[in-house]
């Protein structure tokens, strides 16, 4: 082999191997930047969960607060209607008596049922926030890796 072809192939190759040693290195240093954000991610995703979780138990604990209060009520004013009924002076009194009970009380409990679902729904709203903001972030650093 001849010392020009010898100088082309040690040349293309030095070449070759500089650029291929380039592109490795930013590879490697692309794939240490990318572990570090999915450190941050992973850090940020446990406060969201944490955050979401904190949301999630003071809406159960005003929703079981709520039903607890709705329930004393509920069971106060059936202890009233059913006094008011045993001093009914005649049966259609008591009737009429029971009549207006039933219909006060599922009126009561509609609302509170339709309160307690805008209540619930709120909550879930608010504790799912936390968790779709994270949701966007890992999709922005899958998009910024491809």
């Amino acid at each position: 082999m001849s010392k020009s072809a010898s100088k082309t192939i040690e040349g293309t190759f030095d070449a070759f191997s500089g650029t291929a040693n380039e592109t490795m290195k930013k590879s490697y240093e692309r794939s240490m930047e990318m572990l570090g954000e999915f450190g941050e991610l992973q850090k940020q995703n446990m406060e969201a969960m944490a955050e979401s979780s904190r949301i999630a138990t003071k809406g159960m604990e005003e929703l079981g607060a709520r039903a607890a209060a709705y329930s004393r009520g509920a069971f106060e004013k059936g202890v009233e209607a059913s006094r008011s009924m045993t001093s009914a002076q005649s049966m259609q009194e008591a009737f009429e008596l029971q009549a207006n009970y039933t219909k006060s009380a599922f009126e009561t409990y509609l609302e509170e049922m339709n309160a307690m679902t805008g209540m619930f729904a709120s909550m879930v709203r608010e504790a799912a926030a936390p968790l779709n903001s994270q949701a966007g972030k890992f999709v922005s650093v899958m998009q910024k890796s491809a």
